[in-house]
């Protein structure tokens, strides 16, 4: 008789790979915004359309209209309209480009990419903002210098944190519309149309009036962007915002954790 013997074999341990680092996730959504053929001229028209309102202040405003506050005001029109739009085309890239394979594969975990694209779509909100304030700034000195403006350098904070504050929840509206639908076109018309028929609906009905007060968000941010918030403002702004931001945003999570990717 032969006796056999089997050598073991050395086992090895599979470690997973580290998750992706958040800060990279939000730099890649960031990037996705702003180096698309869409996004780069959206950014252009709302670059092109604040210069048209910086100039429209100064050469045919009053005097005293010249003011850095003016002047920034002015400046933040365009994006306040038009920057949402960037937030849902970065909710909706993965899946109109169909890249939403490539993405969630290198991080499974949607919701994680989810919040990556609201933090990067906030953070470029902040810098528009901040580049709209530089903009009030250099035309003030135009103003002073060759139109006789008045020059003000006095600006109200509060002003000025309400309208950061709307564009933040403006462009958190275009993304949660963009989630809960995943269709560019269908999101855009949705988050034009659908608030402005609330709006004339409310208009038109008597009994409705009262309610739109805390279903409304533009009539909320109306006291927001003014500077003029009391603790009843405060309460109908997050009245609005959870229904007009929360809900589609939940909508949105829920139809991304759950969709096919093919």
């Amino acid at each position: 008789m032969s006796a056999t013997t089997t050598t073991a074999r050395p086992t090895t341990t599979r470690t997973a790979p580290p998750p992706v680092p958040f800060t990279r996730l939000t730099l890649v959504e960031l990037r996705k915004q702003v180096d698309t053929r869409a996004g780069v001229w959206l950014l252009a028209v709302i670059v092109l359309l604040n210069a048209g309102l910086i100039a429209l202040v100064l050469f045919t405003g009053e005097p005293e209209q010249r003011t850095w506050q003016e002047l920034t005001m002015a400046s933040s029109l365009a994006q306040l309209l038009l920057l949402p739009l960037i937030g849902i085309m970065a909710a909706t890239g993965e899946w109109s480009q169909r890249t939403a394979l490539t993405t969630f594969t290198l991080e499974p975990r949607r919701t994680r990419v989810n919040a990556a694209k609201l933090v990067s779509a906030l953070g470029l909100g902040v810098a528009v903002m901040a580049a709209a304030l530089l903009a009030g700034a250099l035309f003030n000195v135009v103003g002073m210098v060759a139109l006789d403006g008045d020059g003000s350098w006095a600006m109200e904070w509060s002003v000025l944190g309400g309208m950061l504050l709307a564009l933040l929840l403006l462009v958190s509206q275009g993304l949660a519309f963009g989630l809960a639908f995943l269709s560019t076109p269908v999101a855009i018309v949705a988050y034009l149309a659908l608030p402005t028929l609330w709006s004339l609906l409310t208009m038109l009905v008597d009994a409705l009036q009262e309610p739109a007060k805390w279903l409304n968000l533009d009539f909320s941010m109306t006291a927001l962007m003014a500077g003029e918030m009391t603790a009843t403002t405060w309460a109908q702004l997050a009245t609005s915002a959870a229904v007009w931001i929360g809900v589609p945003l939940a909508v949105g999570l829920w139809r991304t954790a759950r969709r096919d990717v093919s």
